[in-house]
C-alpha cells in the first residue's frame, strides 16, 4: 500500500513540476499559451506524457527508497543515545520509539516538502545492529556516518 501511495504522489509531483515549468515558459514568452503549439499533436500528446509520468512514478519508489543493514558490535542500549544524537545533528528528530523500532522525521518543513513528506527514517533493531529504511540519499548518508561512529576503527 505504501508503494502505491508513493507512486501516486510522485505522479502528481511530476505533473505539477511540468506544469510549473510550462507556466514559466508561457509567462516569459518562450512558448505560446496554446497546447497545440506547445506539443506536437496538441491535446493528443497529453495522455502520452501522462503515461511517461506513470511509468516513472511506478518505478521511482523502488529505486528511491531502500533498506540497509547497519552492523555494530555494541549493544542497542549502548548506541541508543548516540544514534539519536547523530540523527539530531542531521536535522532529524525522534518521532516515535517502540521497543525495537525508532522513527525519525526531518525537522524543517521546507526539507520535508522537498522530500514530498516522505522523510521518515525507520530504525529496527536486529541481532547484529539495526536495519534502516527510508529515502535512499538520507539512508546511505546516515548509515555510513553511524557505521563509522559506532564501530571501532584502526588509527593509522
Amino acid at each position: 500500500m505504501k508503494y502505491l501511495v508513493r507512486s501516486i504522489k510522485y505522479f502528481f509531483y511530476f505533473a505539477f513540476l511540468t506544469t510549473v515549468i510550462l507556466l514559466v515558459f508561457v509567462l516569459t514568452g518562450m512558448v505560446e499559451a496554446d497546447i497545440n503549439s506547445m506539443f506536437d499533436g496538441g491535446y493528443d500528446a497529453l495522455w502520452k506524457i501522462a503515461m511517461i509520468f506513470a511509468v516513472a512514478a511506478a518505478a521511482y519508489p523502488k529505486v528511491g527508497f531502500i533498506t540497509r543493514d547497519v552492523h555494530t558490535e555494541r549493544s542497542w542500549e549502548d548506541i541508543h543515545d548516540e544514534v539519536i544524537s547523530n540523527l539530531r545533528d542531521r536535522e532529524f528528530c525522534l518521532e516515535s520509539e517502540d521497543g525495537n523500532t525508532m522513527t525519525f522525521r526531518y525537522r524543517s518543513t521546507v526539507g520535508r516538502l522537498s522530500r514530498m513528506f516522505e522523510d521518515r527514517i525507520t530504525l529496527t533493531r536486529t541481532q547484529d545492529g539495526f536495519e534502516m529504511e527510508g529515502l535512499r540519499k538520507d539512508v546511505l548518508r546516515i548509515a555510513m556516518a553511524l557505521e563509522y561512529r559506532l564501530n571501532p576503527h584502526d588509527e593509522d
